[in-house]
């Protein structure tokens, strides 16, 4: 890794780098994205030890929170709803410094875990993850591994946030950090109402541990699907443009613009630059050359205007971009399914998306993807 690059880098980035990019024998695969039985196994092996990990990590940790709780429920007296300010103060002084030392050594196991877990995903793949060739996919990894947001890349020309509000933002980002407060909180509703007050002082304070741990096992799994997402992505956007390209190897100056136009439209509708996204946009310069001058290819309507004016080539290859675009980041979400539907229509093809569907699950499974699932896009 070049220090320029690094510097840039947070210090929990570095910290979780240090561990995805750990010297050790790596045994790389060109074809990364298309996984044999020994490298899904292995696959497997690194998700089930991550799944486990943080099952056990959040149970241990809700016990001894609830343990803390039920020593200091003493201080709140013989009827806790009904304490004093001088009792809750109390109560607090001796729960908090344990709760927040049992939440910060648990976020910091399932960091662990996570980042654990990313790095036998891209081993168990083949992928690179040493040195500079390997910085990219294991920064990455890193990232969400550590549940970072993803990056802008200013000099690509694509602004993923064009048509989100502050305000949607914020309530996204919310919701994603109460999930386990607003589960607990309705856990203890329910033992409340369903076992009784006074039945419920004892049984409250532990109402966490199986919300915690099937929190940290959703969490997890979805932290490993991404992995895995970000492990295939790279190779599987190179050839599935090569495919996508062979009818229409060199389209003319509108046709390249379009293709750049599609990435862009779709990082626009899905609101984040994901990794693999910056991967096909870099990808496009390699084999197109440079986003041709006075193009604008982050916006989705100008995208959608300029389809219907392409010879039929430069359409599907177009089209087809965009729905490469639209699943190599691991979902194929409503507004991308919405703009898919607006730009086949354009293009004067049908809104069957049956096609796109399958390319995603044959990405999804580590598969072979057959050259005909691409063609047939459109």
């Amino acid at each position: 890794m070049s220090e320029p690059r690094t510097s840039r880098l947070t210090s929990l980035e570095r910290l979780g780098l240090r561990v995805v990019a750990a010297p050790g024998e790596e045994s790389l695969d060109a074809e990364v994205h298309v996984l044999d039985d020994v490298e899904r196994a292995g696959v497997r092996r690194a998700e089930r030890r991550a799944l486990v990990g943080s099952l056990v990590v959040g149970a241990l940790s809700a016990l001894l929170a609830g343990w803390a709780e039920v020593r200091a429920l003493p201080l709140l007296g013989p009827l806790p709803d009904l304490a004093g300010r001088s009792e809750t103060i109390a109560f607090w002084a001796a729960y908090g410094p344990v709760l927040a030392l049992v939440t910060g050594v648990e976020i910091a196991s399932l960091f662990g875990i996570s980042l654990a877990a990313v790095r036998g995903q891209g081993r168990a793949a083949g992928t690179p993850l040493q040195g500079a060739v390997g910085f990219p996919t294991a920064l990455a990894l890193t990232r969400a591994a550590l549940e970072l947001p993803n990056p802008m890349e200013p000099d690509l020309g694509v602004d993923p946030r064009r048509e989100a509000s502050r305000a949607q933002l914020l309530l996204a980002s919310l919701a994603y950090k109460g999930r386990v407060a607003a589960s607990t909180f309705l856990v203890k509703v329910l033992l409340r109402r369903a076992i009784g007050r006074a039945a419920t002082r004892f049984l409250l304070a532990f109402a966490a541990v199986p919300v915690n741990a099937v929190w940290n096992v959703v969490t997890t799994w979805l932290v490993l699907r991404e992995g895995r997402v970000r492990v295939m992505g790279p190779s599987a956007a190179l050839e599935m443009y090569r495919v996508a390209a062979s009818e229409c190897p060199e389209p003319s100056v509108d046709g390249r613009a379009a293709c750049f136009k599609a990435v862009g439209a779709c990082v626009v509708r899905s609101r984040d630059l994901h990794p693999n996204h910056v991967v096909m946009l870099r990808l496009l310069r390699a084999r197109l050359g440079e986003v041709p001058p006075g193009r604008q290819i982050d916006s989705p309507e100008r995208f959608l205007s300029v389809i219907a004016g392409l010879p039929e080539a430069e359409r599907r290859l177009a089209v087809r971009c965009l729905t490469i675009a639209s699943v190599i980041d691991g979902r194929l979400g409503v507004r991308e399914r919405a703009l898919l539907l607006q730009a086949r229509r354009a293009a004067g093809l049908d809104g069957d998306l049956a096609a796109a569907r399958k390319l995603l699950a044959d990405f999804m499974s580590g598969r072979n993807i057959p050259p005909a699932d691409v063609l047939a896009l459109a």
